[in-house]
């Protein structure tokens, strides 16, 4: 018969591990952004030597969505997003079940996101479509956004519940 500690163990063993999956989800985030002002330095000495390249603003444009949804998982592990608590702090005793349905909610906007995005990313490559720029990228790659967020967001989200449940 397992005991309370090693039920609540496992379950804050999980949600570690979920919590470390949307941080190493997060990692390629930090990688945009530590390559990010690359292709800007570029350009500005390009655009000195009169040779400015058409790529960097949308490439650049991608490189930033791709930061704010791949790291959204991460923000929401972290509490460094938007939240109201108003009636947390109103009412402490609604402070759990807020918490767990704030999980939840995180969770299924997650799986929304993740399906959805899925969806939309597989049918611009079905369909081969591609930006109306010079560059003509396939917008499959800068739509994969969507789905990897989702699933940081999802991950995020069960990973609040588990915490919540465990007690931690």
């Amino acid at each position: 018969m397992p005991s309370t500690e090693a039920t609540t163990g496992s379950g804050a063993g999980l949600q570690a591990r979920l919590t470390a999956v949307t941080r190493l989800i997060c990692t390629f985030a930090v990688a945009l952004i530590l390559l990010l002002p690359l292709p800007v330095l570029y350009e500005v000495i390009a655009d000195q030597l009169d040779q400015p390249p058409t790529w960097v603003f949308e490439t650049t444009g991608y490189a930033i969505i791709m930061i704010a949804f791949v790291a959204s998982g991460y923000g929401l592990s972290t509490g460094h997003h938007f939240k109201v608590d108003l009636l947390a702090r109103r009412f402490p005793w609604m402070a759990v079940p807020l918490a767990v349905l704030s999980g939840l909610l995180e969770a299924a906007f997650g799986l929304i996101l993740l399906i959805a995005g899925s969806m939309q990313a597989y049918g611009a490559l079905e369909q081969d479509m591609r930006s109306d720029t010079l560059l003509a990228v396939p917008l499959f790659w800068p739509m994969l956004a969507f789905p990897i967020g989702g699933l940081a967001i999802l991950l995020q989200g069960i990973a609040h519940v588990l915490k919540l449940r465990s007690g931690d």
